[in-house]
């Protein structure tokens, strides 16, 4: 009983801080400045509506809690913590949780490379090889042959920098992203998933074969984490310290790194896996668990924790153009090469199925190009990439809004997919009062 007690006394705090930073009018800079939702032409009922839907998830386990940030035309209009970031213990989720945000990783990395080209390093086109001679020689799948065995041939082309950029170099991620082709063994046995430095672990991963010609076709892939590897070579600087003297430090994304500080533990969202009976399991281990020093391996593709607030700083920098706050990260030339579609209509419904319809690739992040067939309330031209454990993100060019929705589980065994980037877009975008408010 008294444990309950506490998780409704939790509960009813939270609730209150949903409503007052809904409300709140007083201005603020962090990590926006603020104004009222009605000021820049949103609904603050539908946002609180939003709020409660996604309380109301908590309640179905489709996840213990989650963080939720909206701002548009540079404002923040809404923020909410919801639900649970470690339901055993009873501990409620706070706007400063901290998320592994895994695959919402790929957008920084790209900004990073894209900074380096834009300071003349390289050329999009230039082969990896010429920075990482160890790709020089990759092979690429062909088939088997009668006794089984993988069979490759030479490249017809090397890989670039603009094939890493995309995800069309023929690299793959193997099982977990691949059910059918002989080279998910091949890729399992490979030790990405054993320790070793960034530079082991990709030296490694040129020695397998690649799933296709670069150019030929999209796969997810851990291109990113070659890049984070590229970027070491061009900059002379660890991949870690160049994001955070480029990116984090810059940008005020203090609580964004691969590791958590011990102090910081405590602020660490448990992981959940959504199990066939309707529940929650906890998948993560515990703090004792949690990376509190520096990884030998930063991975790029997956490896930053990070918070809302952090990331939608990054992400307004990117809806500005490569601005904020007075500082130039990237041109707005960069962000529109970026943020545009470089891969064929229909590469990442082939790849990802229905629930992709409508979308493109750019350079880390999905652009919309066909919003009439999306599954989800879009506008053309809004772009996102979210991460494994449902986080998500999207900036909407056109409407001005930069938003952010993080929890912290898998779909596991469940029977029902989770579908909150969906939902998300849904409630965010009905919250829409008018399309081009003055601002």
């Amino acid at each position: 009983m008294a444990k309950l007690a506490k998780t409704v006394c939790h509960a009813a705090a939270a609730l209150l801080t949903t409503v007052a930073m809904a409300a709140r009018t007083e201005p603020t800079t962090w990590p926006l400045p603020s104004a009222t939702p009605a000021a820049v032409g949103m609904s603050a009922p539908r946002l609180k509506h939003m709020g409660e839907y996604f309380r109301g998830e908590v309640a179905r386990n489709s996840a213990a809690g989650y963080v939720i940030m909206v701002a548009r035309h540079g404002k923040l209009i809404y923020s909410s913590a919801v639900g649970m970031r470690d339901r055993e213990n009873a501990v409620p989720m706070t706007l400063d949780t901290r998320f592994r945000i895994f695959s919402m990783t790929k957008p920084v990395t790209s900004a990073a490379v894209l900074m380096l080209y834009e300071e003349g390093r390289f050329h999009l086109d230039d082969p990896v090889s010429t920075f990482l001679p160890e790709f020089a020689e990759a092979r690429v799948f062909s088939g088997t042959d009668a006794a089984g065995n993988i069979t490759t041939e030479a490249l017809k082309r090397p890989i670039s920098i603009r094939h890493l950029l995309t995800h069309t170099s023929g690299l793959g991620y193997g099982p977990g992203y691949d059910s059918t082709s002989p080279l998910a063994k091949v890729w399992a046995s490979a030790g990405f998933g054993t320790p070793g430095t960034l530079a082991e672990k990709v030296r490694a991963l040129a020695k397998v074969p690649l799933y296709s010609q670069p150019g030929d076709q999209w796969r997810y892939s851990f291109a990113d984490d070659v890049l984070g590897r590229f970027i070491e070579v061009v900059s002379g600087m660890p991949f870690e310290q160049l994001l955070k003297t480029r990116i984090f430090d810059p940008l005020g994304m203090r609580n964004t790194a691969f590791f958590i500080p011990p102090a910081d533990v405590t602020l660490l969202a448990s992981a959940y896996r959504r199990t066939k009976e309707g529940g929650l399991e906890r998948t993560d281990g515990g703090p004792s668990k949690a990376q509190t020093t520096p990884p030998p391996f930063p991975s790029g593709g997956g490896g930053l924790i990070s918070t809302a607030s952090d990331y939608l700083r990054f992400a307004q920098m990117l809806a500005n153009g490569g601005s904020f706050e007075g500082r130039q990260y990237l041109s707005p030339v960069t962000i529109e090469l970026m943020t545009s579609n470089q891969v064929p209509a229909d590469a990442m419904f082939k790849y990802w199925g229905d629930n992709s319809r409508g979308l493109g690739y750019g350079m880390g992040v999905a652009p919309e190009i066909d919003a009439s067939i999306a599954p989800q309330a879009n506008l053309n031209g809004d772009y996102s990439w979210g991460g494994a454990l449902d986080t998500h993100w999207i900036v909407s060019p056109r409407s001005g809004i930069v938003a952010i929705i993080m929890a912290q589980v898998n779909s596991g065994t469940a029977l029902t997919p989770v579908r909150t980037d969906a939902d998300f877009r849904n409630l965010l975008f009905a919250a829409v009062t008018t399309l081009e408010p003055g601002r």
